[in-house]
């Protein structure tokens, strides 16, 4: 584990040297030793990982196949049935003159925070659903209201039209927090293609005044930031685990139609562009193994060097997504995550409970 204050231990931007000689600093609120048991379990997952066919979007074939596997996904929490006493409502909202439907998650009690959450899917497929069991553990687990967000998926649409619905749905949390939640205690969370969006979304709410000060935090999950394409990015072949390099690189050309490489690097559509002073806290997470690494060691370093408010959590021997795999490592950083966002959460002078008094 590499937990890096941007501050005070620089980290170059590279895949390369990721062992034990990286300064490693550690929040005060969870202890985050990984055992040799954690990472053989992480590295036998690995193994699996590398023999399974990788995500591949750049046809509408593949795209319909994910899907539809997304789909399959997404019965099995309706077959097993709940596992937690959250409530779940859907909303349909409009803000900003733009509809946008929502999948809100509640714990049984009061809520100290709501969570903004931005689903992944490499930005052409996926949904809010597919969130739902872990948003409804999260509810209950730490005492917040999800609200997550059904944006509109590109290649149908621009990718401006995704970052729309992004931005009208954090607007409407922000103006309702209080009468529909109790609370105007808000955390911003995305994941690969969501953290992306997360990212842009608080990027609009700056320049357009409306970055309220009860936006405590975000946390982002191994995105995306950089559309033409980081070092690393452009050099992953198809032996990357999870997602398949060369795909991630025709997905970026095939959504940004008839645009230069310059023009990818507008800070609308990349954010590691874009004049990152005045943003809220920002913890970034990324794997070892994840072709999106170097992303994340660039933003979180820009972002620090712009806002003095981030910190880079690297996971060890672990690849895109590693959060949804279930591995230790993947527990362990999960809920140093909760805990961040209930420090994040809490009012300024109170003390936080910790997530792990929870389990």
């Amino acid at each position: 584990m590499q937990l890096a204050n941007r501050s005070r231990d620089r980290v170059p931007a590279s895949h390369e040297g990721l062992g034990p000689q990286r300064h490693a600093l550690r929040l005060p609120s969870m202890d985050l030793n990984f055992t040799p048991e954690d990472l053989d379990e992480a590295r036998r997952l690995n193994r699996r990982l590398a023999i399974l066919p990788r995500l591949r979007m750049e046809t509408a074939l593949g795209r319909v196949a994910l899907n539809a596997m997304l789909r399959v996904a997404e019965l099995y929490p309706l077959i097993r049935g709940s596992q937690t006493n959250a409530t779940r409502t859907l909303k349909k909202i409009v803000a900003l003159n733009r509809p946008v439907k929502l999948r809100i998650h509640r714990p049984a009690g009061e809520c100290c925070g709501i969570i903004l959450d931005y689903h992944g899917g490499g930005w052409t497929i996926g949904n809010a659903r597919m969130g739902d069991d872990q948003n409804a553990e999260l509810a209950v687990r730490i005492g917040v209201a999800v609200v997550s967000v059904d944006y509109r998926l590109a290649l149908s649409n621009p990718i401006s039209a995704l970052v729309d619905d992004c931005e009208a749905a954090a607007v409407w949390t922000i103006e309702h927090a209080m009468r529909e939640f109790g609370t105007d205690r808000i955390v911003v969370k995305g994941s690969s293609a969501g953290a992306h969006l997360a990212a842009a979304t608080l990027l609009r709410l700056r320049d357009r005044s409306t970055l309220a000060p009860q936006i405590a935090g975000t946390v982002l999950f191994f995105g995306l930031y950089d559309f033409a394409g980081t070092a690393m990015v452009r050099a992953a072949g198809p032996e990357t685990l999870v997602l398949h390099g060369p795909t991630v690189r025709a997905t970026l050309y095939e959504l940004t139609p008839g645009m230069t490489e310059e023009e990818r690097r507008d800070p609308a559509i990349s954010p590691f562009y874009a004049d990152l002073s005045c943003m809220p806290p920002a913890l970034f997470l990324v794997g070892t193994k994840d072709m999106l690494l170097e992303d994340n060691e660039r933003m979180a370093a820009k972002w620090e060097e712009a806002s003095g408010n981030s910190e880079l959590l690297i996971a060890p021997e672990s690849p895109h997504a590693f959060n949804r795999m279930g591995t230790s490592v993947a527990k362990k950083v999960e809920s140093f995550v909760a805990d961040w966002m209930l420090e994040k959460l809490a009012p300024a002078g109170a003390h936080s409970r910790s997530a792990s008094d929870e389990d």
